[in-house]
């Protein structure tokens, strides 16, 4: 799966680009925010080439930040793919 597809399937299985509030990444991981939480798919996330887990993290007043985990040197390109397949700069 070429990394544009990759960033076409997690976009859809957090429940569109328009449910994403906030991506961003560090080293290994891809942090996300959901406007509604019940828009993931987490079966569709689940057993992607590429990525390593999926972890819910408790993010204050926000809810839960999901991170996916990437892998050292994956995460900046996934989020550039990620952001270009969703029209928006997060």
């Amino acid at each position: 799966m070429t990394l544009c597809n990759l960033a076409d399937v997690l976009l859809t299985a957090f429940g569109g680009a328009q449910n994403v509030r906030r991506l961003r990444y560090c080293a290994s991981r891809i942090r996300v925010s959901l406007n509604e939480d019940r828009g993931l798919n987490r079966d569709g996330i689940a057993g992607l080439e590429g990525i390593k887990a999926l972890l819910e993290v408790p993010d204050g007043e926000n809810g839960v930040e999901y991170q996916l985990v990437v892998g050292p040197g994956n995460a900046r390109s996934l989020y550039q793919a990620m952001s270009e397949a969703a029209g928006r700069d997060y």
